[in-house]
């Protein structure tokens, strides 16, 4: 059986991206700095999902399969925080990843929120406006707020991928950025406070 031009490039890139995974944990790993290492449990992630995705293509367009495992790896919060730092304004940077596991769970939970901001219109007005999913997850944030998408997160076909959470000082005038360049005043050297939630491999399975 010949596999098909278009099929031999997607395994190629898959290839190449789990390639460029595995060059970037060795390098990650000959920098560790120690047994909690961020750089380190962020390249091994990236490799753990490049991994896979080439196992399921191979699978999925040759039959194939690879002589790999994936057994389900622990979630760790990672903290730090600095206790002799007194700021007297401060920025809270929220950062959560998700991966969109199930579309039509999502477009659905995105219809719902619909449905909870505008409770007269019809089912059909929530069709029709959210019909992507990044329209779903327009409604749902206005409908629950960051907090409330990470608490439905789960039932609407999202899959957490890890999280952060920065609190650092701020200097005068920081906030003006807040429209413009939110992101602009991320420093490690400022941060009063951070937590990581680094979730390893497919426990969410």
């Amino acid at each position: 059986m010949t596999t098909p031009s278009h099929d031999t490039e997607r395994l190629q890139n898959a290839l190449d991206e789990l390639t460029d995974a595995l060059e970037a944990h060795l390098q990650a790993a000959l920098a560790r700095s120690g047994e909690s290492d961020t750089a380190v449990q962020a390249a091994y992630t990236a490799l753990r999902h490049a991994a896979e995705r080439y196992d399921d293509l191979l699978f999925d367009l040759c039959d194939e399969v690879t002589p790999w495992e994936f057994p389900e790896g622990p979630r760790t919060d990672l903290e730090y925080e600095d206790p002799d730092t007194s700021p007297g304004l401060v920025g809270v940077l929220v950062r959560r990843d998700y991966q969109i596991s199930d579309i039509d769970g999502l477009l659905g939970a995105g219809r719902e929120a619909y449905g909870e901001l505008y409770p007269g219109d019809p089912l059909e007005s929530a069709v029709a406006d959210v019909s992507h999913p990044g329209r779903a997850l327009y409604q749902m944030l206005h409908a629950y707020g960051v907090d409330g998408l990470d608490e439905r997160a789960e039932d609407a076909g999202l899959r957490p991928r890890g999280g952060t959470v920065w609190v650092q000082a701020l200097a005068a005038g920081d906030e003006q950025t807040l429209t413009d360049d939110p992101f602009q005043v991320a420093d490690e050297d400022l941060l009063v406070y951070r937590v990581d939630e680094v979730i390893r491999g497919d426990e969410q399975d």
